[in-house]
């Protein structure tokens, strides 16, 4: 039921919480407070082929988040009078309240020998199909791991767990915390700060931005662009697509009797290795070139993750009968969209992605491949130029003051597909925790990353929700330029992939 009322932008009533005086308080920021993502909690499980040292990692983590606004990661989480989230961080940590939980395992066998450990996805040759994330929640995590939002509003639990299972021959190191603190932009920060404490590079440790003052707001007004510039103000271009009132009350209840007459979708891990990406790639430009999708002599560009997300709209929509109008909601971090944010001193721990949405007739998307993915591209850059993220936000400040969070633009008997993109992120790289490294555990030829690098992430949420549906989640490339995708699919749809790899894997 709260997963409803999230997408219809209504309130729910949340728990009292244990308040304590003297805690510091820092503000849920604008992209942060949103009803889904108040009750979103996430497992990321990086892997590592290497035997890691758990309580350098504990220690170091702990330290990281007593250096300044770093501290805000050690927050609980509470809804103030106004209704707004905000982070309580205890003024000093401590075993009874500490920054985070923990816990560790150790299993005297190699991975593979464990029942759970020999599901994890490995890269091949081939594009693959493997089990989805949720599906190593026991064996990464313990049991006493928040759910959801209400489970961290109760008593005086840390936003954020440290789980660490080792196998003789590699680690699994899990962090838990409810999406509203961070996304994968903040995650990669996250990362690359506790690496520079583990070899004891405190001093390096970036400066957190916008702790206390939502940088939103400053993007809004212009602040974070070039002042040589005259600020044009713009309206939202896709103003006129958007779904609201009885638009959203029939886009809901379609939804809703989908989910009733379809089923539970599935989640599973798609593995993409880079001549599978290169050959879909050379494909969307032949089709563009035949199908003269575009004006002029020149070819216009589309990018891996175009093409991507227009493969993916492309097997959802092909498993669907019904002749329906698809939109591709892609997220935008607005940390790569500014100079100004790219090259900043410091790092900004919280959400800062918005929303692009591509429209896509019945017709085009069960075409080829092409002018699906330059669709997208087109869509894209229409609506993340400066004036139209300046729009976007300005609607969703109204829409926020107004208590209604759900944005969404399109047609109320669409196809919803949402696309989430980690590649700039490059949370495969990101951490190095070479100084842990107790033991090599993959000394094979076929080893790519460095001692103590990561060779893959899992993410799952702590619980499955029927909600999540038509969702791909592009966690980016590994260390052999191979992509990991994330998918939660009908079962039909999961039909149309399984066939699409069957007939990469064939190279036709």
């Amino acid at each position: 039921m709260n997963s409803i009322k999230a997408m219809l932008g209504i309130g729910t009533k949340d728990p009292q919480p244990s308040i304590f005086q003297g805690d510091d308080v820092y503000p849920a920021t604008l992209l942060d407070d949103t009803k889904a993502q108040r009750d979103m909690i996430l497992h990321w499980t990086f892997h590592f082929n290497d035997v890691l040292d758990a309580e350098k990692l504990r220690t170091s983590l702990a330290t990281l988040l007593e250096i300044g606004d770093w501290r805000k990661l050690g927050g609980r989480y509470r809804i103030n009078a106004q209704g707004k989230a905000e982070f309580h961080v205890p003024k000093t940590f401590s075993e009874e309240r500490p920054s985070f939980q923990y816990s560790q395992r150790a299993f005297e066998m190699n991975i593979e020998d464990n029942p759970i450990g020999r599901k994890f996805p490995k890269a091949g040759e081939q594009p693959s199909l493997h089990a989805g994330g949720y599906e190593f929640k026991d064996l990464a995590t313990s049991p006493d791991t928040p759910v959801n939002g209400w489970d961290l509003l109760v008593g005086d639990k840390p936003q954020m767990a440290l789980n660490v299972v080792s196998f003789k021959n590699a680690t699994l190191v899990t962090l838990v915390f409810s999406h509203m603190l961070m996304d994968a932009g903040g995650l990669q920060n996250l990362l690359q700060n506790w690496s520079l404490v583990l070899v004891g590079r405190e001093s390096e440790v970036s400066p957190v931005l916008g702790a206390r003052k939502d940088v939103t707001y400053a993007i809004t007004e212009g602040c974070m662009e070039d002042h040589s510039e005259e600020l044009v103000q713009e309206e939202l271009k896709i103003a006129h697509k958007r779904i609201k009132g009885l638009k959203m009350f029939i886009f809901i209840v379609r939804f809703l009797w989908e989910l009733l007459w379809y089923g539970k979708p599935e989640s599973r891990t798609i593995f993409m290795p880079k001549t599978a990406i290169s050959q879909l790639r050379r494909e969307a430009l032949e089709d563009l070139t035949l199908t003269k999708a575009y004006v002029g002599d020149k070819k216009p560009f589309i990018s891996e993750g175009d093409v991507l997300s227009a493969w993916t709209a492309k097997m959802v929509a092909s498993s669907d009968p019904r002749q329906l109008p698809v939109s591709i909601l892609n997220a935008v971090n607005l940390r790569y969209r500014f100079d100004s944010m790219k090259h900043a001193t410091g790092v900004y721990l919280q959400n800062l992605a918005l929303c692009a949405f591509t429209f896509v007739s019945p017709s085009m998307v069960r075409g080829p491949l092409g002018p699906i993915a330059l669709a997208n591209r087109e869509h894209l850059v229409e609506q993340t130029t400066n004036p139209q993220i300046r729009a976007y936000l300005r609607n969703a400040i109204a829409e926020s003051q107004n208590g209604l969070e759900a944005i969404l633009f399109g047609e109320s008997n669409m196809l919803l597909i949402i696309i989430t993109n980690w590649t700039k992120a490059e949370l495969t790289q990101a951490a190095d925790f070479s100084t842990a490294v107790l033991r090599v555990g993959d000394e094979g030829p076929m080893r790519k990353n460095v001692k103590g690098q990561m060779t893959q992430v899992s993410v799952a949420a702590a619980k499955e929700s029927f909600m999540s549906k038509n969702v791909m989640i592009i966690k980016g490339k590994d260390l052999g330029g191979n992509y990991w995708l994330d998918g939660c699919f009908l079962p039909k749809a999961w039909v149309k992939f399984e066939e699409e790899i069957a007939r990469l894997s064939n190279g036709s």
